[in-house]
């Protein structure tokens, strides 16, 4: 009975120990799992479209109460309106709802499904950089990391005064992308860049005036109706040429390969935007009224008056000293 008695205190001691040892796991994996908390309202930022010109194709981030953060579903959204865009579409315009354009990258997604097939992968926006159509971005608040890679997509950007523009990757323990890295540099010069990424600058409206990295500074109450004006203007050119010079540059750019002669020729073809803006030229020059006399014409038509009014008062002068009988 002793014996018994000493079996049942061990399997009740090593019952307990178990016990134990399964809180204790759950409570690890408690802390290891704190990390990956939802946020209150992690849900991906909404990405909206619509045509508010001719030819123009606006998509709006929407997530303003998370600073319009890009996760892969978001992203994913934004490539395929591009990708997919209707066939009318002439112009691109990238705008923003809420105090930020976009804050970067969705971290609450990176740290639930990991970080490397979100944080700048290599082919995050391609569909943007391979797209014929121009792309205009209008930027204000934050433009942070994900967010500066989407503005750079843009082949021109528009901003408010309060705009900050910064690539935090080291302070993060990012390397960033070669493709990101690329746009840096192309866009800001090897400086620059160098100071963002490893420096953690980041540029206000003025300095991203000055480096070309905006093309202008408007009040925010302004920018998406300017952004807008803009979108509507290029709309209305030729898509041949706006296409074309998009691919052209890019190859000038070293980003692509194209026979650059071919889209060129693609402009003079009979009937083209071109052949008709020639013609409306000589036109209106045929139609037009007589040109106004030039600074030369009237400087000789003066000349010519005064010597006449000279002779003039020479002639009465003569007359006074030799007066006829």
């Amino acid at each position: 009975m002793q014996r018994s008695r000493v079996i049942n205190q061990v399997i009740a001691t090593s019952q307990e120990l178990q016990r134990r040892a399964r809180v204790q796991t759950a409570r690890f994996g408690q802390r290891r799992a704190a990390p990956v908390v939802h946020a209150a309202n992690d849900e991906p930022t909404a990405v909206v479209s619509s045509q508010p010109a001719p030819g123009v194709l606006e998509i709006r981030l929407t997530g303003g109460t998370r600073r319009n953060v890009l996760g892969r579903l978001t992203l994913e959204r934004i490539e395929s309106l591009v990708e997919f865009a209707p066939a009318e579409t002439r112009v691109i315009l990238l705008s923003a709802d809420g105090p930020d354009f976009c804050a970067g990258y969705d971290l609450f997604e990176a740290a639930r499904d990991g970080a490397e097939s979100l944080l700048a992968h290599e082919s995050n926006l391609a569909p943007l950089r391979r797209s014929s159509c121009p792309i205009i971005a209008a930027l204000h608040g934050n433009v942070i990391g994900g967010g500066l890679e989407l503005a750079l997509a843009a082949d021109v950007r528009l901003a408010s005064r309060d705009v900050r523009l910064a690539i935090p990757a080291s302070a993060l323990g990012l390397v960033y992308s070669e493709a990101g890295t690329r746009l840096l540099v192309d866009e800001l010069g090897e400086s620059t860049t160098r100071a963002m990424l490893l420096g953690g600058k980041s540029l206000d409206a003025n300095e991203a005036l000055a480096s070309g990295l905006v093309t202008d500074l408007v009040a925010l109450e302004d920018l998406d109706a300017r952004a807008l004006e803009l979108a509507t203007r290029i709309a209305s050119w030729s898509p041949v040429a706006t296409a074309g010079n998009r691919r052209v540059l890019d190859v000038v750019a070293g980003r692509v390969t194209d026979d650059t002669a071919a889209l060129r020729l693609a402009s003079f073809a009979p009937h083209s935007a071109l052949a008709s803006s020639i013609e409306r030229f000589v036109n209106r020059r045929a139609a037009a009224p007589p040109p106004v006399p030039t600074y030369r014409r009237i400087a000789h038509d003066s000349w010519q008056l005064a010597t006449a009014r000279a002779n003039h008062l020479l002639s009465r002068r003569a007359a006074r000293l030799n007066p006829t009988r």
